[in-house]
């Protein structure tokens, strides 16, 4: 889909050596924090870049994976539903999310059985059609509980099935990147849901992935298209070069933003973004600082340490 203002959460507390959530989780491998950070900050850039804002909610201690903020609710125009996590070390995310969306003035829901946002919740880009995924963290209950809540005739709402656990959430394997295009891992679906996929989005427009771009998470990539520009940009951790010269022929612009040490947690590009959708009249920078949107200068921070920054070029407005 197309995002316009997205939700980030820096990766303050990031870590893998706590708990095992899936079949990625090298738990016997330290997260380099620098590293991490320096890959966040690159992926916030080549975002802003394509004229999209973005927000930030502040990182918890002890909340090491609040860093995907997609997994932290889906949104629906003004519409918030919060997750109900499936594992214990992140329920307390939800408590966080609510918070954030229900102080932005979001009509705001939890969740009351398993569902985890916009990691198992992918719209098109047109927004008729929601892309639901269970098996894993998502239980197919939830379904209901979400077309209730966004109670939209025009939105029709697919339930799709996952089957292998190194794609436990829908936006691991499923990625629509154009009004037409869809990138999936058919190894991750049931043979029923595929079909589901086919009907609306036609074979010829689904681009499958080889078992090597799916280990690099080309599925978790985001599509973004900058206002003076039609084409849009797939910005993904990375693609081998059959899938590169896909995109090509295709008319997508590419960018590749390393995330391995979030690949360590089972995590890449669109886990770490969340579409809040609706424009605010302000938004957030990193530390708390209201950044107006009706500003002519642009937002232009750059990390030294954990609370010191650098200013950029552009002014930058603290309110």
């Amino acid at each position: 889909m197309i995002f316009k203002h997205i939700l980030m959460c820096r990766p303050k507390y990031f870590d893998v050596v706590h708990y095992k959530l899936n079949s990625h989780m090298l738990m016997e491998k330290n997260v380099n924090r620098n590293l991490a950070l320096h890959q966040w900050m690159s992926l916030r850039d080549n975002i802003e870049r394509c004229d999209v804002k973005v927000d930030f909610i502040k990182p918890k201690k002890d909340l090491v994976d609040m860093v995907f903020a997609a997994n932290g609710a889906l949104i629906y125009e003004n519409k918030a539903i919060v997750s109900k996590f499936n594992a214990e070390p992140r329920k307390p995310e939800s408590f966080e999310y609510f918070k954030f969306f229900d102080n932005k003035n979001y009509e705001t829901h939890i969740a009351s059985v398993d569902f985890e946002g916009a990691g198992d919740g992918l719209f098109s880009h047109n927004k008729k059609h929601l892309w639901l995924g269970h098996g894993f963290r998502t239980i197919k209950d939830s379904h209901l509980e979400v077309k209730s809540i966004l109670d939209d005739d025009k939105l029709n709402i697919h339930s799709l099935e996952l089957v292998n656990d190194l794609w436990y959430h829908l936006d691991t394997c499923f990625c629509p990147i154009g009004n037409n295009d869809v990138l999936l891992y058919d190894k991750a679906f049931t043979k029923e849901s595929l079909h589901k996929i086919y009907d609306v989005y036609g074979e010829h427009n689904c681009i499958h992935v080889s078992d090597e771009d799916a280990s690099n998470f080309a599925c978790n990539s985001i599509s973004l298209k900058n206002h003076e520009n039609s084409i849009a940009t797939i910005i993904g951790n990375k693609f081998t070069n059959d899938l590169r010269y896909k995109f090509f022929d295709l008319n997508y612009s590419v960018v590749e933003n390393d995330m391995s040490e979030f690949l360590l947690s089972g995590g890449s590009t669109k886990c770490c973004i969340l579409d809040i959708e609706k424009d605010l009249d302000y938004y957030e920078d990193t530390f708390g600082n209201k950044i107006f949107t009706n500003n002519q200068y642009k937002n232009n921070i750059y990390y030294k340490e954990d609370k010191d920054y650098i200013v950029g070029n552009d002014m930058v407005i603290y309110g």
